[in-house]
């Protein structure tokens, strides 16, 4: 069975969309959340409110969203290894839902929830690589993939150098991840 590609460009943006809406939503609802300053994962951590459900509509129903963006992406492109990858990233955004301990962060769940990002993104990144430097897709889609790469790795590189925080760093990453998935999934919803 043939995926269409609109179906799957509407998996990629439901899982910004959701996001988004999560992070508004449970954020405004939090007055010791700060837009600009706090971790994403604060509005999941333990003893915040409403942590419960942000874990499992922000990121357990984000992460299994793009599980289904990644692993039908790749199919679409006819490669099944960027289909391992870009789901193996959704897989580990849903597991950021273990709530990080926001006052010690050396506790095994502390270190579970950030271990699930961080590897994550490293799949996500193997993804984007896989993308860019596949010559049998079309130059745009490569372009793309090649140009995110680049602006993830100059944001971490901002961070390492002091131009900027962590926390700006953490939301420069997320917009990249989640800008490169709303354009990705723009393009196949409006393909004919």
């Amino acid at each position: 069975m043939r995926i269409k590609e609109k179906t799957v460009g509407i998996f990629g943006l439901l899982s910004v969309l959701i996001l988004v809406i999560a992070l508004l939503i449970f954020g405004y609802l939090n007055s010791e959340f700060s837009f600009l300053n706090d971790f994403i994962s604060k509005l999941g951590a333990s003893g915040e409110p409403n942590a419960l459900l942000f874990n499992l509509i922000g990121f357990i129903t984000v992460g299994l969203l793009l599980f289904i963006f990644g692993l039908t992406y790749g199919k679409l492109q006819n490669d099944k290894l960027l289909s391992i990858l870009l789901s193996l990233f959704g897989l580990g955004f849903a597991f950021t839902a273990i709530p990080i301990d926001m006052q010690i962060s050396n506790t095994p769940v502390s270190k579970a929830h950030i271990v699930s990002i961080c590897l994550g993104l490293a799949f996500w990144f193997f993804g984007l690589s896989r993308l860019g430097y596949n010559r049998h897709l079309k130059k745009k889609i490569r372009n793309r993939a090649n140009f995110t790469a680049v602006i993830l790795v100059l944001s971490i590189i901002g961070f390492v150098i002091g131009l900027w925080s962590m926390p700006i760093t953490h939301r420069l990453i997320f917009g990249i991840v989640f800008g490169w998935t709303t354009l990705t999934s723009i393009e196949l919803i409006l393909k004919k």
